[in-house]
């Protein structure tokens, strides 16, 4: 196999159970959020997997309570990632809408 055919094969990245993945990581808190908003408002009826990452917790802490304080009233659910088992554990929150 040629390099230029594996590396494209490595690009297509591994399927996901979610109908929409955003990745926060290397983001200030209030653009993560102007995101994750966006995101959420512009795919209804879609399951969200938030990659906000373990690090100090200012983005997933962000994330977190915005749903808590139900800031973004088109999540219809949420789900965290160590109570499910999903990849990345704390370090993912999945949304639905």
């Amino acid at each position: 196999m040629n390099r230029h055919k594996l590396r494209q094969h490595r690009s297509h990245g591994p399927r996901t159970l979610y109908d929409v993945k955003i990745d926060l990581h290397g983001m200030y808190s209030e653009e993560a959020m102007r995101l994750v908003e966006r995101t959420v408002a512009a795919n209804p009826g879609c399951s969200i997997l938030v990659i906000h990452g373990h690090g100090t917790g200012v983005l997933r802490n962000a994330v977190r309570t915005a749903l808590r304080m139900h800031r973004m009233p088109a999540v219809r659910a949420y789900v965290f990632g160590e109570d499910i088992n999903a990849p990345g554990l704390d370090g993912v929150t999945v949304v639905y809408t």
